[in-house]
């Protein structure tokens, strides 16, 4: 999608232009508008017009949503296709009461399929759906299943087809790419994902969905006891969303962005939760709400490390041909192309691949370098593959670093601050603490 934006830049001369910075932001801004919007026809559709304010003013007040909806993440993107999809995803009542029901059911399956390709622990939310329309069909049960079968096999094949011509060049039947199945392998069999973390099974329970609705969690809870037993659609929503966390929990690698396919159907029930609270205390917690919710919105948008991107800018805006740059931070904390757009340019940075050949006490390059920072930059920069550049980005922290005297290794060497971007007030990885530095040589 990100391809066709570039090319279509390309083709209007626009390149050239802070177009080709804005462009992805704008498309991806109206992703989580149409996310929103999703959301917000959902909540009406199981809970009835009555809940409509409500759900407005909890998507737009939600840091999290306003946080993580509009960043370019595969997580994003299958939100979106989630909640477009469970709009048009029959209930026993729609089957019995809608005409159009099996060609709703063909749009939902689409979108579905689309999220799944996107990420295919999607699977889960449709798993759990499924099973409870098959379940409650029984006069349907075979044009459920059918419809399923062959709208799903028809985007897996396009998807086998599509990602075996971009990775093989061509199209090959005796060497197609099956990313789903080697998604499940590395991640989930050969469980490659540890080695970005470890949590307890109780982490999304005890960390991750209080710290995503924050002061929206007690009304969330809420909502969900006091839901209409007749609201069957909203109930079942809330037992998805408990299915999910359930079942991440039992894996090892957790993140915030893995559940944010289901944050809006949370969203859903702190709404009612807000619409069924006494009137007389209404007003005062959607106020609270909003000086709880939007103040952290709005820095950790705005504020909190801004300067990992402010420095790609700068070098961007300072880019010349014998320009080189080094990256000496943990792995992925800068954006890289995506805002240089210097495809010329050498650039390189600390890398933390996954051990896919099952190596032994593997390490990756970002944890050697921190563990000896010196020893790292005397036997590994400076070699034909990795020259010393004219440029060297790093966390402030780094200099500060006991036993260590890289301050005075980078002077010898010629090099000197430059740049200095502020990036965040606080930071739970030491190694991304204080401003982001420039050295220039």
């Amino acid at each position: 999608m990100f391809a066709m934006i570039y090319k279509l830049i390309a083709w209007l001369q626009l390149d050239q232009t802070r177009l080709l910075i804005l462009a992805p932001k704008l498309f991806q801004a109206g992703t989580a508008a149409l996310t929103d919007y999703a959301t917000y026809s959902l909540g009406k559709r199981v809970v009835g017009n009555a809940i409509a304010p409500y759900i407005l003013f909890i998507t737009l007040c939600s840091w999290y949503n306003f946080f993580m909806a509009a960043r370019t993440l595969s997580n994003a993107i299958e939100t979106t296709f989630t909640v477009i999809a469970l709009n048009y995803w029959p209930s026993p009542a729609t089957k019995n009461s809608d005409s159009n029901w099996i060609k709703n059911y063909r749009i939902s399956l689409l979108w579905a399929s689309l999220a799944c390709v996107m990420r295919p622990t999607n699977a889960l939310i449709w798993l759990f759906a499924g099973l409870r329309l098959v379940i409650q069909s029984s006069s349907h049960r075979f044009t459920v299943l059918l419809n399923a079968a062959i709208i799903v096999s028809i985007i897996l094949a396009a998807d086998i087809a599509l990602d075996t011509f971009i990775y093989a060049g061509e199209f090959n039947v005796e060497n197609l790419v099956l990313t789903p199945i080697n998604f499940f392998k590395i991640n989930v069999l050969q469980s490659i994902s540890l080695i970005y973390g470890v949590h307890p099974w109780h982490w999304y329970f005890s960390q991750g969905v209080p710290v995503i609705l924050t002061t929206m969690l007690p009304l969330a809870i809420y909502g969900y006891r006091c839901t209409p037993s007749k609201a069957s659609d909203a109930r079942y929503l809330g037992h998805l969303v408990v299915w999910v966390l359930c079942v991440y929990s039992l894996l090892s690698h957790k993140e915030f962005r893995f559940i944010f396919p289901v944050v809006p159907l949370m969203l859903i029930f702190a709404a009612i939760g807000l619409s069924s609270i006494p009137k007389k205390w209404r007003k005062l917690t959607a106020i609270c709400l909003f000086l709880t919710q939007v103040p952290m919105a709005l820095y950790l948008s705005l504020w909190h490390q801004r300067g990992v991107t402010d420095v790609m800018l700068w070098i961007r805006e300072n880019a010349h041909p014998s320009m080189s740059v080094g990256v000496l931070m943990p792995c992925h904390s800068t954006p890289w192309q995506s805002i240089v757009h210097q495809p010329k340019m050498n650039m390189w940075f600390l890398t933390c691949e996954p051990p896919l050949h099952d190596e032994k006490d593997y390490v990756d390059e970002a944890d050697r370098f921190y563990a000896d920072p010196i020893s790292f930059l005397e036997k590994e920069i400076g070699q034909p593959d990795r020259l010393w550049p004219s440029h060297l980005v790093l966390f402030e922290n780094l200099l500060e670093m006991e036993d260590t005297k890289i301050e005075q290794l980078l002077t010898n060497d010629g090099y000197h601050e430059c740049a200095r971007f502020f990036n965040s007030h606080f930071h739970d990885d030491w190694r991304r603490q204080g401003d982001v530095l420039v050295y220039c040589r």
